[in-house]
């Protein structure tokens, strides 16, 4: 009836925490940087999810800075 459905853990996103999570295993050093390996890394998933994810990254705080302030 039709072609099985191959799926890649790294293509698929669940939600873009678990896209943030993935993306920050790279360190990235810009935005920029970040939203080139987002594409990359899910390029099957919509662009509003990886702007989504994007944005969570932005939102989160460095570890340094965080136990700096604590």
């Amino acid at each position: 009836m039709g072609q099985a459905a191959i799926l890649n853990a790294y293509t698929m996103a669940r939600d873009p925490v678990h896209m943030a999570d993935r993306i920050m295993q790279f360190s990235p050093a810009t935005d920029a940087e970040a939203l080139k390996l987002l594409r990359f890394s899910f390029p099957d998933s919509p662009l509003s999810m990886r702007v989504a994810a994007l944005d969570f990254l932005l939102r989160r705080k460095p570890r340094h800075a965080a136990v700096l302030q604590a």
